[in-house]
């Protein structure tokens, strides 16, 4: 188990990552916590939330992972999270720093604009 203290210097070292390098990392944890049982499943993701302060609600993004295959192992480029879509397959909303990104739900490629 770890310590406050070692908690706090790993999320000191995560906000001090560009968003495109935080996505991948947690691209790599989320899924281990993934728990199907019961016919149900239940999967942590990253999400980007927006509330419009003249509007009523949320709007909630799922942040999809960059296809680093399509990429050339890199993680596209450095721009925020301004691609979005919606998946093919599970038909959530997606938001990603990268054109070409995979549902972080379903795993699907998902093509964003």
């Amino acid at each position: 188990m770890s310590t406050d203290e070692d908690r706090e210097r790993l999320a000191e070292q995560l906000m001090a990552l560009p968003v495109r390098e935080l996505v991948d990392v947690l691209r790599r944890v989320l899924p281990h916590f993934t728990e199907d049982q019961y016919g149900v499943r239940t999967t942590l993701t990253l999400a980007a939330v927006t509330d419009y302060e003249d509007e009523p609600g949320l709007d909630v993004e799922l942040v999809a992972w960059p296809d680093r295959d399509y990429y050339d192992g890199g993680l596209g480029i450095d721009q925020g999270l301004w691609e979005n879509g919606r998946c093919a397959r599970c038909d959530v909303e997606v938001t990603s720093n990268a054109k070409r990104a995979f549902c972080p739900y379903c795993g699907s490629g998902c093509a964003l604009t």
